[in-house]
């Protein structure tokens, strides 16, 4: 299973740069990364409400932090020089750009929930079963939240626009590997509020790493199918 192997080669560049991705993973929160915590807290806090198309707004100042820590996190998932150095120059780099697309980001997520929240509301049945289209919508955009910021770093001239298109591509292209990367993450993620330090010291670079390996299979699987010109 594609998934588990990139969980599981995550898991390995995490260890491999074990003290780096521990201090990223501090200073993530530190910078923003609080925001996105707050967020999930408050969608645990309001999921019975039904009141959840507003938690996405306030994990938006998490965006120049999180593409500060995938400017780390890109250069290990493919065994190049890294250094907490890397985490500033990062956040100075792409700080508007990333608080720009993770706005877009979330607003299209809060859009998606409170479309959800609507039809599933009604009486109508063809309108109440409808809700699921939004369900199977927000199951996916969640997704591409792991691929949005490895993707913009990576872009060779950075834009919202390539990076929002891009990732959209690459979560509805994927269906089956989205769905086991969703439920490998939540995983993670649970065990990681289970034991309290892994969700301060490590949660945040693993969730990145698997992020940016996901985005190089992708990369690497494009370039495979690309038909081969003929030699003359």
């Amino acid at each position: 299973m594609q998934a588990l192997r990139m969980t599981w080669r995550s898991l390995a560049s995490f260890y491999e740069e074990l003290l780096l991705q521990i201090g990223v993973s501090i200073l993530w929160w530190i910078t923003g990364g609080v925001f996105a915590g707050a967020a999930v807290w408050l969608a645990w806090l309001t999921l019975r409400t039904g009141d959840l198309w507003l938690v996405p707004l306030v994990a938006i100042p998490a965006g120049p932090a999180t593409a500060a820590l995938a400017n780390v996190t890109f250069q290990t998932s493919r065994d190049l020089r890294a250094g907490v150095d890397l985490f500033w120059a990062g956040f100075r780099s792409h700080w508007r750009r990333a608080l720009a697309v993770n706005a877009l980001s979330m607003v299209m997520l809060a859009l998606i929930l409170l479309n959800q929240g609507f039809y599933y509301a009604q009486g109508n049945t063809i309108l109440h079963v409808f809700s699921f289209f939004w369900v199977y919508l927000a199951f996916f955009w969640i997704t591409a939240q792991f691929y949005l910021f490895p993707v913009l770093v990576g872009m060779e001239h950075p834009s919202v626009k390539e990076a929002l298109k891009m990732t959209a591509v690459l979560a509805f292209a994927n269906p089956f590997y989205s769905i086991a990367f969703l439920v490998l993450a939540a995983l993670l993620t649970g065990i990681s509020i289970a034991v309290a330090p892994l969700l301060l010291l490590a949660w945040p670079a693993v969730m990145s790493l698997m992020g940016q390996h996901s985005l190089k299979m992708f990369v690497e699987q494009a370039a495979a199918r690309r038909p081969v010109p003929p030699v003359k």
